[in-house]
């Protein structure tokens, strides 16, 4: 009976040992596993996605080692795009840091809520600074969907602790809900030539099923192949489902010019954009301010592409422009991009502020793209003009003053819509005098003096 493919994600800041927690784990490596990456192995540090495998029955489980280092956020949100439970690893002689924070902040976006803490390193300290540890990182997991997960006191150098890695994590899983049905979609992560094969893809599939023999397309390169074959790990397939960490061979396909961002998947199923509408909500812990025009790195899937976002809120027909949101601030938001990138409706997205020093925290909002190419898109300014009713004794007209200071623009104000401090709609029909006055109608007359809103929109240039 084949095992059920799970994806767990390792976070945690530079140092604190999640490819060492990962070399104690792993019986089988793949992609870049264990910082097989050059650049990584210069550096010392993980500085992309590395993938290594255990099995766990009845799971099949798949590691994905996100890097720690501040500059790497990029691949650390495209992690949390294809997991499906996470492991937080932080040093018991550090606690928690600054992107320990940054990740805890993108599972939380990511609704990640299966998590395991491991607080490694305890043979370099005392019981009563690992006590102190663990006090902090439940104080930071507070209010987040990570508040009650489960803690791991580890060495992943002496193997002290390990057995109870395993077993935590059989308690924390559960069969995931795969998206079985619909068109066949994987996110590439990495891409490259194999002699006699043609180009391998691999990637985490998101939704769907491909076979062998069965044509797939890369987007957003347009380019289509037949599929030659499938793997697992060093084990052929005849087929990947949803769920399935595997690599896809196609002959013919140029590796060089596959990028992160590129999609398999099944011929005219997905499309590109530049342009987005999401539905978003500023981080709690976020200390700055979103506002329009402001250049932001967005990520969706497993690209990070800059962007210009522009804040709003919808008032009837019209889209108000915000002057800015902050934290626990609800908005939509529309965003133009650099360059275009796949995306769907229903897509999570992610808004950092990556020109933000690495010390503070630079997740901005999260959400989920509720459009994508929204066409004739128009977004307004909101101004409120501020009058007073006036009842004359021996007419029965409401009039209005202090609108316009005009008899000409009172005139261009006949037909708009007008409301009192205490809710009363009325609409303008007339003007009155030179002085600016003009006539309204309501439904129930209001009170002398009372002071009355008008509502104005015009049209927001956007753009420099």
């Amino acid at each position: 009976m084949r095992l059920i493919p799970i994806h767990i994600g390792l976070f945690g800041h530079i140092d604190h040992g999640k490819t060492a927690i990962a070399r104690l784990l792993s019986e089988k490596i793949s992609t870049a596993g264990l910082d097989k990456h050059p650049q990584a192995q210069e550096r010392g540090i993980s500085i992309d996605l590395g993938f290594t495998a255990f099995n766990l029955d009845p799971y099949q489980v798949t590691l994905v080692d996100a890097p720690g280092h501040a500059d790497l956020i990029r691949s650390v949100v495209a992690g949390a795009n294809i997991i499906d439970a996470a492991i937080l690893v932080l040093a018991a002689d550090e606690g928690p840091k600054t992107q320990t924070g940054e990740h805890i902040l993108i599972l939380d976006s990511f609704n990640i809520s299966k998590a395991l803490i491991i607080i490694n390193k305890i043979d370099l300290v005392e019981e009563s600074r690992i006590n102190a540890v663990e006090r902090s990182i439940k104080a930071l997991l507070k209010g987040t969907i990570l508040e009650n997960s489960p803690i791991a006191r580890v060495s992943a150098k002496t193997g002290e602790g390990a057995d109870s890695i395993k077993e935590t994590l059989l308690e924390l899983l559960n069969k995931p809900v795969r998206r079985v049905e619909g068109p066949f979609k994987m996110p590439i992560d990495h891409a490259f030539h194999i002699k006699g094969a043609g180009t391998v893809m691999t990637g985490t599939v998101h939704r769907g099923k491909i076979n062998i023999g069965e044509v797939a397309e890369i987007m957003p390169l347009e380019i289509q192949g037949k599929v030659k074959s499938i793997q697992t790990f060093g084990e052929s397939l005849q087929s990947a489902v949803a769920g399935d960490r595997v690599g896809v061979a196609i002959p013919g396909v140029q590796a060089r010019i596959i990028h992160r961002g590129s999609y398999l998947c099944s011929p005219g199923s997905l499309s590109s954009t530049d342009t987005i509408l999401a539905k978003l909500k500023v981080n709690r812990f976020f200390k700055f301010k979103l506002a329009p025009r402001m250049n932001v790195h967005l990520t969706i899937g497993t690209p990070t592409v800059a962007g210009v976002i522009y804040p709003f809120q919808r008032e009837g027909d019209y889209n108000v422009v915000l002057d800015q949101v902050s934290a626990n601030h609800e908005f939509f938001a529309y965003i133009t991009l650099n360059s275009a990138i796949v995306s769907e409706s229903g897509d999570r997205i992610l808004i950092s502020r990556l020109d933000l020093p690495p010390t503070k925290l630079r997740i901005a909002a999260s959400g989920k793209v509720i459009d994508v190419n929204p066409g004739d898109f128009s977004l307004y300014n909101l101004s409120i003009k501020e009058g007073n009713v006036r009842i004359p004794s021996h007419k029965e007209e409401i009039i209005i003053d202090n609108l316009t200071h005009s008899q000409f623009g009172a005139k261009k104000l006949i037909g708009k819509l007008v409301e009192t401090v205490s809710g009363q709609s009325g609409r303008i029909v007339s003007a009155f005098g030179g002085k600016g006055a003009v006539i309204a109608e309501f439904s129930e007359k209001p009170n002398d003096g009372e002071i009355v809103y008008l509502r104005r929109y015009k049209r927001y240039k956007l753009g420099i």
